[in-house]
């Protein structure tokens, strides 16, 4: 015989599933071979475990196909078809009805039934045709939803089964547990950020997508998620360091391949003269916005900590259909602590950004992606990553357009000193910032200088308008505070010295 089982929970971790079904099947007294159904296609066939009572011996466990069992079992498909077979009968034989009582009714070669006799078989052939065309009606409903279950049961009969041998000290009913890992089982936290003003906490509800892909629905099961860890993204634009050094020419090539070198080459080095920069300017890329997540109001997980990972028990039954975008359950709400303030690095972007600084401590979730709300505005969707090596880490909640950012490089001055033989360049840039709004704007600004990497390249400051410079990055930072419809003026100059001989070769160096 041909057990069957129903999920009754599913522990979801963030690549694979656990699935746990329950069943019952009929033994005799004595040796029993059983065949149980509920493994899918998709599953890990290795990793099963089939549980029975203390007193039911199993033994011989392995993995068959339904064409590798007992001839003699009847298929649920055949089953079905058998029953569609029979409809189809019935089917001709109401059409075969309908012919003949049409065939009766036809009175043009018998004078010997009277007109009254004629008129009243006439009404009742109507309500007989009637009556059997809804019968057809009704047959072929029925036929459909049997063709159904049948190509839902052909599915059911591709998957494997479990062969077990098993002794049982009594006959009756004896219930059994499989376990197995289903590899297209999987789920993904997802943050919802909200933002409401600069004196009140973040508001985080951390959500799950939970997809899976086992050509079955999981009815009504028990349903608990473990956590684990993503890959690290950065949401915020970066200021990378510039490295200076002498230009080396490229190896000769022959004829058209030796421009062409040369080119790859400067592509590569990022070589240019000292007249020229080439260095890539990059904007911020958000990505296309994202649907706004539903705020009806959702029963939270119960958490619990386990060794090596969180567990989210969700509360009552779920759900999980095949196929599906995913079923959104809430896992966790909270508050975080936050300082605020307008991130703006003009080099590489001129908008501003509204920055969230927190405590690592204070993020007790894994790494997600998170869409963000501006006073129940969508704002856009980032990656949060809270797994960095210091205490604490920085979210950009958005552009703010509350603050106007110019940023002009002033024309290069190039000189040349004869005693030394050097070629020397002074480079000098000017930020305004104007505070649009009618608040007092709390303002980190950063830009850089070069760093050198060649004891023939030498970077001087020349003026930083009271930044703080980190020599290792050329990173230059400003603290700020814009007053409402007012602006602020930074200068930054530095100068550049090498062999005049020489060409300097520019790089911006990728974090």
């Amino acid at each position: 015989m041909i057990a069957k089982s129903t999920v009754n929970e599913v522990q979801v971790y963030r690549n694979s599933a656990s699935v746990i079904r329950n069943g019952e099947v009929e033994l005799k007294e004595g040796r029993n071979i059983i065949y149980i159904a509920g493994m899918t296609r998709t599953s890990k066939q290795e990793d099963f475990v089939l549980s029975f009572p203390e007193n039911v011996k199993a033994s011989n466990i392995q993995i068959v196909k339904i064409d590798d069992i007992d001839k003699d079992i009847e298929r649920e498909s055949e089953k079905l078809q058998k029953q569609i077979d029979e409809i189809d009968h019935r089917i001709e034989t109401c059409n075969l009805l309908i012919e003949l009582r049409k065939t009766n009714g036809d009175f043009s070669k018998r004078t010997e039934i009277s007109i009254d006799a004629q008129e009243r078989y006439m009404v009742a052939l109507s309500e007989k045709i009637m009556e059997l065309y809804k019968q057809i009606s009704d047959l072929e409903d029925e036929k459909k939803k049997l063709i159904e279950k049948m190509e839902d049961a052909e599915k059911e009969e591709i998957k494997p089964l479990i062969m077990a041998e098993i002794v049982s000290g009594a006959s009756g009913k004896v219930p059994f547990t499989l376990r197995y890992q289903e590899t297209t089982g999987r789920w993904r936290p997802k943050y919802e950020i909200r933002y409401k003003s600069n004196d009140e906490p973040l508001e985080v509800s951390m959500k799950a997508q939970i997809t899976q892909d086992s050509d079955e629905d999981w009815k009504q099961a028990k349903v608990t998620l473990y956590s684990g860890n993503p890959a690290v993204f950065q949401g915020l634009p970066v200021l990378d360091p510039v490295h200076v050094s002498i230009y080396v020419d490229p190896p000769a090539f022959k004829g058209r391949a030796k421009a062409a070198g040369a080119a790859r080459m400067a592509v590569m080095d990022g070589a240019c003269c000292e007249d020229e920069e080439e260095c890539e300017e990059d904007g911020m890329d958000n990505g296309a916005p994202m649907l706004a997540m539903s705020r009806l109001k959702m029963d939270e997980a119960q958490v619990e900590e386990e060794e090596t990972m969180s567990a989210y028990i969700l509360p009552e039954l779920k759900d999980i259909l095949n196929g599906t975008d995913g079923n959104i359950v809430v896992l966790q709400s909270f508050s975080v602590p936050a300082d605020y303030h307008l991130l703006s690095i003009p080099r590489v972007n001129t908008k501003c950004f509204l920055t969230a600084d927190i405590n690592e401590a204070d993020w007790p979730l894994p790494t997600a992606y998170a869409s963000v709300y501006i006073k129940d505005l969508f704002a856009g969707e980032i990656f949060v990553d809270p797994d960095t090596d210091i205490d604490k880490f920085s979210l950009s909640l958005g552009q703010d357009e509350r603050i106007t950012v110019v940023r002009t490089e002033l024309p290069r001055k190039t000189q040349e000193a004869l005693i030394k033989n050097q070629r020397k360049q002074i480079r000098a840039s000017r930020i305004k910032l104007i505070n649009n709004s009618k608040d007092t704007l709390k303002l980190l600004v950063k830009d850089q200088i070069p760093v050198s990497t060649d004891k023939a390249v030498a970077v001087d400051v020349i003026k930083l308008s009271d930044g703080t410079l980190n020599e290792e990055k050329g990173e230059i930072t400003w603290e700020l505070q814009a007053e409402p419809k007012n602006a602020v003026e930074l200068e930054l100059s530095y100068s550049l010295a090498w062999p005049k001989d020489k060409k300097l070769s520019e790089r911006v160096v990728r974090s």
